[in-house]
């Protein structure tokens, strides 16, 4: 009976060293594999996160349901609705832009996007190469081309969203609309070129001054007709192909 139970100790001793032996093995075997290049075919996936080697992200490219929210000045944006694409991250893991694109067809009107942007630093989209189709029955709205915006040179997104968050909460509507108004003069979003098609089906290069106001026109109207308009200090347009 004792030589049985030693039997078996010594069995029950050798099967752990082995267990572990090889539980050693695999484990080695995994922290090796992520280190080697990998080939496949397909991949099926929801999301994918490229990082650095710090860890911080440099793409994510997701569907609309798992979509990077955003990161600016090192914390994350809000839970937000995204499209499907791929979100770019600078060195610093703050997002720097994108390409995004999605489609909807509901109550009889469909609408087509799609979105190249990059981003100040620290800020939202200065510059952006865009599709946007919008389809109502007979009626077809399409604005594509090249967008050139400006932020204050050292804005800071959280910065100008923490000032219109104070902004909202106060009561009096028209108080609160001066304001937010007076503030998207100072430091809000300013388009100061747009060359492509525009939603009045004409097309040409639009070019504005550093308040946003377009000051010159190279376009043809929906009609056919070619124009070459500027805008003076009253707010008039010159219409330099007039009668010819």
């Amino acid at each position: 009976m004792k030589l049985t139970t030693e039997k078996k100790l010594s069995f029950l001793m050798g099967y752990t060293v082995v267990s572990s032996l090889v539980f050693i093995f695999f484990m080695v075997s995994s922290f090796r594999e992520k280190d080697k290049e990998q080939k496949l075919d397909e991949l099926t996936v929801k999301r994918i996160n490229v990082i650095g080697e710090d860890g911080s992200y440099r793409m994510v490219i997701s569907n609309e349901v798992r979509q990077h929210p955003g990161r600016v000045v090192g914390k994350n944006l809000p839970k937000r609705d995204r499209p499907a694409g791929l979100i770019f991250f600078n060195n610093e893991g703050d997002e720097c832009g994108g390409l995004t694109y999605t489609a909807e067809t509901k109550n009889g009107k469909a609408s087509n996007d799609l979105s190249f942007t990059m981003d100040q630093y620290h800020e939202d989209q200065v510059v952006q190469i865009l599709n946007a189709e919008e389809f109502d029955n007979d009626k077809v709205t399409i604005k594509r081309g090249v967008v050139i915006n400006d932020y204050p040179a050292g804005g800071d997104i959280y910065e100008r969203v923490e000032k219109i968050k104070a902004i909202q909460q106060i009561k009096d509507t028209t108080v609160r609309a001066e304001k937010l108004k007076a503030l998207a003069q100072a430091i809000g979003v300013k388009n100061r070129l747009f060359i492509g098609r525009t939603r009045e089906n004409s097309s040409g290069l639009f070019l504005a001054d550093p308040t946003g106001k377009v000051r010159m026109k190279i376009y043809v109207d929906d009609k056919g007709n070619p124009k070459i308009e500027t805008l003076n200090d009253k707010g008039e347009f010159k219409d330099y192909l007039a009668g010819k």
